[in-house]
């Protein structure tokens, strides 16, 4: 059972990074080596972190009885490592700094001179139970400011695989690798690991729960470390016989309506032609003087909707299909 956990030592030899994302299966070890990694940081370096989460709700249970370290003290045995709702220490010197992203805008960066690895666990999240904060990701990049200043700061943000289809990726227009679990951008300043432990994958599926998980599509996500949102339902390129039809706008986005009268289909891609004077904003924060807020009597528009209904509406992308299905299915409740 050795050595087939993660660890983040792929990633962080890509020196010239400011942020760096790992998205890995479930339970295969990432939070935990990030807490190796920070106690390792304060005593070889002597330098702190900051462990952030989304909400204060996260980080109580995160932190709840002092034990965020327990799982790697045995590693540690001749420190004492501890935390309460607000610091993390190593033998009683503060080590880190927990903050929650939805208040972060009041923190003040002179605390954190000796910081220089921020920790933003479970990045990704299933709008079941909580939700992105609005604008969340300027929101982090404002943290980021905060807290690096004109230093040099590493930001790890660590993720189960939910879904591509997520602010962060469409913010910084980023991806998942191709034929790699290594992916680059802005000239080496981002850095993703889509993580692939064969060996914590196939220890896990010689247990009982990754026996019954692989007869389950649960097993995919929890194992396989495929996204659980996502799949390839209603996912394709438009064809050369689509005509454009009109914009739409969704959670503040314009996307190119297509249709192909021949194989009676209609596209919503990235590609449109902005003189269309043809606009429709399909929620109330999208809507702008250029648009018709929720047309449902237009005849272009009930066109739209008929072919979602009848199984003929489809999403040139991911991103594309996650962004907008909600707000259609809204239009059949």
């Amino acid at each position: 059972m050795k050595n087939i956990y993660y660890n983040f030592n792929k990633i962080l030899s890509y020196q010239e990074a400011l942020i760096y994302i790992v998205i890995g299966e479930r339970g295969c070890g990432k939070t935990y080596s990030a807490k190796r990694l920070v106690v390792n940081n304060f005593l070889k370096h002597n330098k702190q972190f900051v462990y952030l989460r989304r909400y204060k709700s996260e980080l109580k249970e995160a932190l709840k009885s002092g034990n965020f370290f327990s799982p790697v003290q045995e590693l540690f045995k001749e420190h004492k490592l501890s935390n309460d709702n607000k610091h993390f220490y190593c033998d009683d010197k503060i080590i880190g700094y927990s903050i929650p992203l939805s208040t972060a805008n009041i923190i003040k960066g002179s605390e954190y001179k000796d910081v220089n690895l921020v920790i933003f666990d479970e990045f990704l999240i299933e709008n079941a139970v909580y939700h992105y904060l609005p604008n969340e990701v300027r929101q982090f990049l404002d943290l980021c400011e905060t807290v690096a200043r004109l230093r040099d700061v590493r930001f790890i943000m660590i993720a189960n695989p939910i879904s591509v289809a997520n602010p962060y990726f469409d913010y910084l227009n980023i991806s998942l690798p191709y034929n790699s679990t290594i992916k680059q951008f802005y000239n080496g300043l981002i850095v993703l690991e889509y993580a692939k432990n064969i060996a914590y994958r196939e220890a896990k599926k010689e247990t009982k729960l990754g026996k019954l998980f692989m007869q389950l599509d649960f097993g995919e996500y929890a194992i396989n470390n495929k996204f659980l949102i996502d799949n390839n339902n209603f996912i394709q390129k438009k064809t050369r016989t689509s005509k454009f039809y009109c914009i739409i706008i969704v959670n503040n986005k314009k996307y190119g309506v297509w249709r192909d009268y021949v194989n009676y289909k209609i596209f919503i891609s990235n590609k449109l032609n902005n003189d269309c004077n043809i606009v429709f904003a399909l929620d109330k924060s999208s809507h702008n003087e250029s648009s018709i807020l929720k047309p449902r009597t237009s005849i272009i528009f009930k066109s739209l909707v008929d072919h979602y209904r009848l199984g003929c509406l489809y999403f040139e992308n991911q991103n594309i299909k996650n962004n907008c299905i909600e707000v259609l299915l809204t239009y059949f409740r």
